[in-house]
């Protein structure tokens, strides 16, 4: 029976690419006039390089703690590839990261659910990958340490998803055994091929955004569409969940 349940924060807890798009489009609006095109071309064109960047997850594994310089170099390269104004490219990159911050926010069931599996007994941890300050600085502004028994950051431990070293530690920081938790993420490389490999339930959320397609690099074992299905399956599977 499931004790503990590990999350994912970004796009499990937190809604970070919800804004995603409008921020692009105010940042390539803004730099427009300068670069001497239409925004779309230049929106169409970061697209491309960072789907380019990120298909092989394995492959640049290191640059998750250095998303703003690899999020820089993808504004370069797109810009690059148009033939425009390079030396641009860092103002555009930090124009997207003022306003895509403040459009961050938590999913409307991520405090609930946390607060209610935290009263029925479960242990409870946050695994995220990504730099150091910035996960941190999520995790303060969003009042997350109260809620969980355990935060590990990628920038912080040492390792990120899908390495089994991280799951062993959130393990070991809640006292439970692999077959004793379930891991939720979005991230089918990361959080379910991360989760499965260190003997834990996987579990996929798509918060309707995604869907699973041919060729998956992981199959999870339970795949949820919002945190109240978690809530659900939790109480079908644990006797904790049934208040005793």
């Amino acid at each position: 029976m499931p004790r503990a349940v590990f999350f994912d924060m970004d796009d499990t807890l937190l809604d970070t690419s919800g804004g995603l798009e409008v921020a692009w489009e105010i940042a390539c609006r803004d730099l427009a006039p300068e670069l001497g095109c239409e925004w779309e071309l230049i929106r169409a064109a970061i697209r491309r390089e960072a789907r380019e960047f990120w298909r092989d997850e394995a492959a640049v594994g290191q640059w998750r703690t250095r998303l703003v310089e690899a999020r820089m170099n993808t504004v370069r390269s797109a810009l690059a590839a148009e033939g425009l104004d390079v030396e641009l490219a860092p103002r555009l990159s930090d124009r997207y990261a003022e306003e895509v911050t403040p459009r961050i926010h938590l999913f409307d069931d991520a405090l609930a659910t946390l607060e209610g599996l935290r009263a029925q007994g479960f242990r409870l941890a946050i695994i995220t990958n990504g730099p150091a300050d910035m996960q941190r600085g999520k995790v303060e502004r969003f009042g997350l340490e109260a809620y969980v028994d355990a935060i590990v950051i990628e920038g912080v431990f040492g390792h990120g998803k899908p390495d089994k070293e991280v799951f062993e530690h959130a393990l070991a920081a809640t006292g439970v055994e692999p077959h004793e938790a379930w891991h939720v993420g979005d991230n089918l490389y990361a959080d379910i091929g991360g989760a499965k490999n260190a003997g834990l339930h996987a579990v996929w959320i798509h918060r309707d955004r995604m869907e699973l397609g041919e060729g998956l690099v992981a199959v999870p074992d339970r795949v949820i569409a919002h945190l109240g299905e978690l809530v659900e399956a939790l109480a079908a599977e644990s006797p904790l969940a049934g208040g005793r």
